[in-house]
């Protein structure tokens, strides 16, 4: 009975913890690819990238397919493709391959994270949901800062192929025990897809991303441009054709409460502030202080260890407590830690960025428990999987574009001196602290919009009051 009560949330955990760690699992382990496939560093480049790409491009879509034919069968599809797509990947004979099972294993990944929250949320009530989600966004962040350490480590010792071919057995595990214990979808009328909708929203998020990914390795220039043109483009003819669609993938309602756009702006600062400038970070302790790779590691390690004790020990209490305090102060903390970069300037050395991560990894702590049941708390039940598809794609999208931003801008700033280096790392602290800052005062500004009873458009249920 203890194992059927619990299965739904060890599933969801492990699907989670799965896509979001191989999002970046496989960066460290780079060089050994390139070595025994015989390619270069720019193609390789694509083997991280396309991944990103499929994960936040697909998010929305893959929410609102599930909200339509069924979470259930949306789940089990994706888990079952990125399983397969890890097998093919330690198999892959070449880069080309290996490139293309990447953007599979994406794909699968949208399909997970775009259903875990609605199935949490249809498997618990009360409380036991409050700590589910708290469980749950312990596992995310945990996962989304250990990737680079446990490919580096995978690589090192058993070899770069390990890296995807361990993933295979979890899977299967964790597709059994889902396919046994997941709740069953309930019965739906046959829902009309707004297919034209979804490859205008798609190709929005993709150019945005691209952009990113452009501009964080070569800087500003044509590329990164002409994807943000597009990125433009698409927003524009998807907001057109959404207004007259009968069906649109996302319900326009959806974004007339204050408190769902609270949690976007959220979802994105904390995730552009937080974990956008580690890339920036570890470039600094390796080439500024001149510490090794494991050292670095370990440093860095200090961010999600911290992450994962406020969001495991607090995470149950903050879902209790009014929306401002975790979303505000946590987006907040994250922003003064970045803030902190500040502090090469008066201690030019490994400790001077411990508090930074140690104050980002507690706001971020904070945040992470109480966003999924927030981003689905007024939606209608019928369109909580697109809620939370938003909310995730805005984090995703918020931390392509906080590692290109903070990447572009050393690119751009730092040369191979000290007060060189302190001035880029101080200015991209000061560029990320200032979104996040942002994030928190249009969320506490919305939230008490909320409050103070704005009524919601239509498609909403009444909200649950914060205690």
């Amino acid at each position: 009975m203890r194992l059927r009560h619990f299965a739904p949330l060890v599933v969801a955990c492990t699907a989670t913890f799965l896509l979001l760690a191989y999002a970046t699992v496989v960066t460290v382990a780079i060089p050994a690819i390139a070595t025994d496939l015989h390619t270069d560093f720019a193609a390789l480049q694509w083997v991280v990238d396309l991944y990103t790409l499929a994960l936040a491009a697909l998010l929305i879509v893959c929410g609102a397919v599930g909200d339509a034919l069924g979470r259930r069968k949306v789940f089990l599809a994706g888990f079952a493709l990125f399983t397969l797509a890890s097998l093919a990947c330690g198999l892959a004979p070449g880069v080309r391959e290996l490139i293309a099972f990447r953007g599979a294993q994406g794909v699968g990944g949208a399909a997970m994270f775009a259903t875990t929250l609605p199935l949490i949320r249809a498997s618990y009530r009360g409380r036991e949901q409050h700590r589910a989600f708290a469980v749950w966004g312990a596992v995310a962040g945990l996962a989304a800062a250990v990737g680079n350490v446990c490919g580096g480590l995978l690589a090192e010792a058993l070899g770069w192929r390990w890296i995807f071919l361990l993933a295979v057995p979890v899977g299967a595990a964790g597709l059994v025990l889902a396919f046994v214990f997941l709740p069953r979808d309930p019965e739906r009328g046959a829902g009309r897809m707004d297919v034209a909708g979804s490859v205008l929203l798609s190709a929005a998020i993709a150019a945005l991303v691209v952009g990113s990914l452009l501009f964080g390795e070569h800087g500003a220039g044509a590329g990164p441009g002409l994807a943000a043109l597009v990125a433009a483009v698409a927003v524009l003819a998807f907001v057109a054709y959404e207004r007259r669609t009968p069906e649109p993938v996302i319900a326009p309602a959806l974004f007339r409460h204050p408190r769902f756009l609270a949690v976007v702006a959220v979802a994105f600062g904390y995730y552009f502030a937080a974990f956008g400038p580690l890339t920036v970070m570890s470039s600094w302790f390796q080439d500024g202080a001149g510490l090794d790779a494991v050292d670095t590691s370990l440093l860095l390690a200090l961010q999600p260890a911290v992450f994962f004790v406020v969001s495991a020990t607090c995470g149950a209490v903050l879902q209790r407590v009014r929306l401002w305090v975790p979303l505000g102060v946590g987006t907040v903390l994250c922003a003064a830690g970045c803030a902190g970069f500040a502090l090469l300037g008066v201690s030019y050395g490994p400790a001077a960025l411990v508090p930074s991560l140690l104050l980002t990894g507690i706001g971020a702590g904070m945040v992470s428990p109480v966003l999924p049941s927030a981003a689905m708390r007024d939606a209608d039940p019928s369109r909580a999987g697109t809620a939370a598809a938003v909310a995730n794609t805005a984090r995703q999208v918020g931390l392509a574009l906080g590692t290109a931003v903070c990447g572009g801008l050393l690119i751009g700033l730092s040369a191979p001196g000290r007060r060189e280096y302190t001035t880029a790392v101080g200015e991209v602290g000061a560029v990320a602290a200032l979104v996040a800052l942002a994030a928190a005062v249009a969320a506490v500004v919305l939230l008490r919009r909320a409050d103070k009873g704005a009524a919601p458009g239509p498609g909403f249920r009444p909200g649950v009051t914060e205690a």
